[in-house]
């Protein structure tokens, strides 16, 4: 019970860091933009953390790539490096190009990169769980997937997909996903 009182307290805290930032698609300030890649990098930590991999990809190292964006992976590797997803330790990796992308638990690309989308999509194994930011990306194959609802951040889950390759998602995450119906 505990511990759902901690999940709870970290979504509000993000939703009021959401709503206290002026988060307009097209004009950003430095402090907005500053803010929306620390809430990025919170919610992409947190599915690490509530996605359940298949038994065998829970030894060594968490690996973490961000593909594109060095300001996330900036952040996220500051932020997280060294924290543990169950009994493994984040690492981040960054990639500029699509073949360079492997050995990923969580990938998360940037919404500039929406046409390699697929390319990467097909050249990552299974047990990689994809993050992406655009409207339609979650029915191209994306778990997860960032979107703007009213100028505020929201994320997309992609079940299906997340079960077709064998992945659990905590009913945290599965409950606070934007579902636009």
């Amino acid at each position: 019970m505990r511990l759902f009182y901690k999940i709870l307290f970290l979504f509000i805290g993000t939703a009021v860091l959401n709503s206290s930032v002026a988060f307009s698609q097209d004009v950003v300030s430095s402090e907005a933009k500053a803010a929306r890649i620390k809430l990025k990098g919170i919610y992409i930590y947190q599915f690490a953390r509530r996605v359940y991999w298949p038994e065998k990809y829970t030894k060594g190292d968490f690996y973490i790539g961000i593909y594109g964006n060095k300001e996330i992976f900036d952040q996220l590797s500051g932020s997280y490096t060294g924290k543990l997803v169950g009994s493994q330790a984040i690492k981040f990796k960054f990639f500029e190009n699509p073949s360079e992308v492997k050995n990923c638990h969580l990938l998360y690309v940037i919404d500039e990169n929406k046409a390699l989308i697929s390319t990467i999509n097909n050249s990552i194994a299974k047990q990689t769980v994809l993050v992406s930011e655009a409207n339609d990306l979650v029915s191209s194959g994306s778990m997860f997937n960032f979107i703007y609802v009213k100028g505020s951040l929201k994320y997309q889950i992609n079940k299906a997909k997340a079960e077709q390759n064998g992945f659990k998602i905590d009913q945290t995450l599965t409950k606070l996903a934007y579902n636009p119906s």
